[in-house]
């Protein structure tokens, strides 16, 4: 499959998760008798743990964690949720995805649940900055899928939500997501229906 093609489809990919999204979050939106909820989510706390030196971008002191601009919008009613997010990986090359959830248990504090998805990446800009890496520091490389030409870093992670601060109508949230590889922390403002 040629270049062109690949990239026509990745865009039909993610029109079609934006275009999902938005139905969503309208139709939930008017459906307040669901115990609904929509947040709006930014920055990423991105611990990555490896042995040897890794050349990541936004990195504090060569320790691994990532500090990425990510923003995402969610929806929840009872159990479950849908996410669009756009933002940057560990490389600061921009990424764009679509994330399910479903909720165990919430008191209202905190919950668990689990989330899955995936996100989409330029391959072409992880190669050039393998290239342009120093022989002494490994160049990071993602866990990935190709879907009908699109790479794609999938998505199967732990859900812990703690609200910081909660109102009757609104709650700031501490967002974590755990996999065996990699952590992601967050903060998002949730507003309740």
């Amino acid at each position: 499959m040629d270049y062109e093609c690949r990239q026509r489809l990745g865009q039909s990919w993610l029109r079609i998760c934006r275009l999902t999204v938005s139905i969503i979050l309208i139709y939930g939106a008017s459906l307040s008798c669901w115990g609904s909820s929509v947040y709006l989510g930014f920055g990423s706390l991105t611990p990555h743990f490896s042995t040897s030196k890794k050349n990541y971008c936004n990195q504090w002191n060569n320790t691994g964690i990532i500090v990425n601009k990510t923003y995402y919008l969610g929806f929840r009613t009872a159990n479950i949720g849908l996410t669009y997010m756009q933002g940057n990986d560990s490389i600061c090359s921009p990424i764009e995805g679509l994330l399910g959830h479903y909720t165990f248990y919430d008191d209202g504090w905190w919950g668990y649940g689990v989330t899955f998805g995936g996100y989409a990446y330029d391959q072409g800009n992880w190669d050039e900055h393998a290239a342009s890496t120093p022989a002494a520091i490994d160049a990071p490389e993602p866990v990935r899928i190709d879907y009908y030409g699109r790479d794609i870093v999938p998505v199967l992670a732990l859900d812990v939500s703690v609200r910081l601060i909660k109102r009757p109508k609104w709650s700031l949230r501490l967002n974590n997501l755990f996999t065996p590889i990699i952590f992601n922390h967050s903060i998002a403002l949730e507003y309740n229906f």
